[in-house]
């Protein structure tokens, strides 16, 4: 018998035989009348199931709790910060045109007389291009994301599809690089005026955020809302990870079986090579029991001298005395 079937044994032979008795007392059994004194059979507790213990549906019904069950999706700290994200997305280009539309008007103003009316046409201007530019880099954007699932999907893309957005990147490089004058001339209008003598580190400060204010345009739009999938592909993925999760526990239980089952193996063994020396000092012992028993019954009896001969001895000895 195996340890699992020892083990099933043991248990449903206890849960069957065994049943406390509880005798309670008349006074408060409730019935303090006649006396009478009631037992009760509690049954005992079911023995604890393991998964030693479990059938194969058993325990395919416990992998499916337990991956069930489980918590899967993004965690807190990613929610949320992708909360503040989805406002960023929002007011991140709003802000980048409303930021670069004011540095190109400040300068543009500088240059027109007051009361001159050519101040609302250069902010309608500047508002102009920044708004061409965001609306580009988010249609360059969306471009990009459909053909990647397109390339995903059908594993090739239209042509003429491919030349739309590569149209579209050149354009918002144009646009970029309008903003970068732009923006470039404003920082140092500011900085015309002053005698630090530190202006190199200056220029590198204009370069450097110029720069920035580029790409953190370009990031928001081109990455940072690629990052937040839509719910159907955050459910496809939960799914991924269940199967992945079911296949892995199930691996799991596979090995532990095959375990189980070498360990019962390698017990069985021992069991038998110690019945066997056992069996065989046995054998050993008897047989030289029974070579030394035939030993001494071949064994030739003492021989006794013959009776005149015990005679004369025997005068002998009485003569002598």
């Amino acid at each position: 018998m195996g340890f699992k079937q020892a083990w099933n044994a043991l248990f449903t032979t206890s849960a069957q035989q065994t049943v406390s008795s509880v005798s309670i007392d008349p006074s408060e059994s409730g019935d303090p009348i006649t006396g009478e004194v009631k037992t009760i059979h509690v049954a005992p507790p079911a023995p604890r199931l393991t998964t030693s213990s479990m059938t194969q549906e058993e325990l395919r019904i416990r992998r499916t709790n337990l991956v069930e069950s489980s918590k899967l999706g993004r965690p807190f700290h990613e929610n949320v910060m992708l909360f503040f994200l989805r406002i960023w997305l929002f007011l991140g280009p709003i802000a980048f045109v409303a930021l670069t539309t004011s540095e190109v008007a400040y300068i543009l103003t500088r240059l027109v007389a007051s009361g001159d009316n050519g101040t609302v046409i250069i902010w309608g201007g500047a508002l102009f291009i920044d708004l061409a530019m965001m609306f580009t880099t988010f249609g360059v954007a969306i471009k990009r994301r459909d053909l990647a699932e397109k390339r995903e999907v059908s594993g090739a893309v239209p042509k003429r599809e491919e030349a739309e957005v590569w149209f579209g990147t050149i354009m918002w490089l144009i646009f970029a690089a309008i903003n970068i004058i732009s923006q470039a001339a404003f920082l140092l209008h500011l900085i015309s005026g002053s005698h630090d003598p530190n202006l190199n580190i200056l220029y590198l400060f204009v370069a450097s955020r110029v720069v920035g204010f580029i790409l953190g345009d370009a990031v928001t739009a081109f990455f940072l809302a690629k990052v937040d999938n839509s719910h159907l592909k955050l459910i496809a993925r939960g799914e991924r990870e269940k199967a992945t999760l079911y296949r892995d526990i199930a691996q799991a239980e596979g090995e532990r079986q095959l375990v189980e089952a070498k360990s019962e193996a390698e017990i069985s063994l021992i069991r038998i090579r110690v019945q066997q020396e056992q069996d065989d000092a046995l054998f050993l012992a008897q047989l030289k029991k029974q070579v030394f028993s035939e030993i001494l019954t071949r064994r030739p009896a003492p021989s006794l001298p013959p009776a005149d001969d015990a005679r004369k001895g025997a005068r002998r000895l009485d003569a002598g005395s």
